[in-house]
């Protein structure tokens, strides 16, 4: 029995041994005679199998300066800001309160402090190298200026000044004609105030009109315009609220303030941007 089986098991190898060989020769064969075509891997997106999204991807475009001219601008605003906060207790706290407050902007209107006048003077070359800056960074890249930036920016600011200047020097010819250089005071220390507080929350957004490729550039216009604006209102308002509540100040002569001095202006930087496009 034991012969037998061995004898069994020998012949079955000796089948396996055989039929592998003559088959392993034939395979070989047949593959001498197969054109292999090698396939590159198909290269696969970098969001394959990932819950982010690759629809609606938008091309963010930046301002290209092309130096650093903005850099210095900004490292300017920041030193002064940086001087304020050491050698000023409170400016900032103060300013925010007064623009909220016009009680309290009226008595610090009246208050004479040659320190704290000059503290909110250096504010207020922030806050107009700030507005300048922003309105220089929208006309350049939604008018594509062409030139340097470093050019647009100071016609930017000297149409400003200029505006600025002329308006003020109206005023004064008014104050003096009809004896309101009290009115002239407090209004002007509130113009001031909301002009260096709106460079204030403006400097943020021009930082990130320039170093920002997150936030689209339409949101920081947007969001700028709207604090532009609303400044610009509450300015309006408290001119008005001053007039009407000084007696020597009639009605006809506000209306006049108004058209000639507030909305003339407007309407007139309104078709210069026009004239641009």
């Amino acid at each position: 029995m034991n012969q037998r089986y061995l004898c069994a098991m020998q012949e079955a190898a000796v089948d396996t041994v055989q039929f592998l060989a003559s088959d392993s020769v034939g395979f070989v064969s047949e593959l001498d005679s197969i054109d292999v075509t090698i396939l590159d891997k198909p290269t696969e997106s970098l969001f394959h199998d990932h819950l982010l999204q690759t629809t609606d991807l938008t091309w963010l475009e930046r301002i290209d300066t092309g130096n650093t001219f903005v850099f210095v601008l900004i490292a300017i605003c920041g030193a002064i800001l940086i001087y304020l906060q050491k050698n000023s207790e409170g400016i900032f706290s103060s300013v925010f309160k007064a623009t909220v407050d016009r009680n309290l902007a009226m008595q610090e209107a009246r208050v004479e402090n040659s320190q704290r006048t000059r503290n909110r003077f250096l504010l207020l070359v922030v806050g107009g190298t700030s507005i300048s800056l922003f309105l220089a960074s929208v006309g350049f890249s939604k008018f594509q200026i062409s030139g340097s930036f470093s050019a647009f920016y100071f016609k930017v600011l000297g149409l400003l000044l200029l505006m600025f200047g002329i308006k003020r020097i109206v005023l004064f010819g008014i104050s003096f004609l009809f004896d309101l250089h009290q009115e002239l005071k407090i209004h002007s220390f509130n113009q001031n105030l909301l002009h260096s507080m709106a460079g204030l929350l403006l400097l943020p957004l021009s930082l990130l009109m320039f170093y920002n490729s997150i936030i689209p550039s339409t949101w920081l216009v947007t969001m700028g315009l709207l604090v532009a604006g609303l400044f610009y209102l509450q300015g309006l308002l408290r001119g008005m609220q001053l007039a009407v509540y000084a007696s020597r100040i009639s009605l006809l002569h506000l209306f006049y303030y108004l058209c000639a001095l507030e909305i003339l202006p407007v309407f007139v930087l309104i078709r210069l941007v026009q004239g641009m496009q």
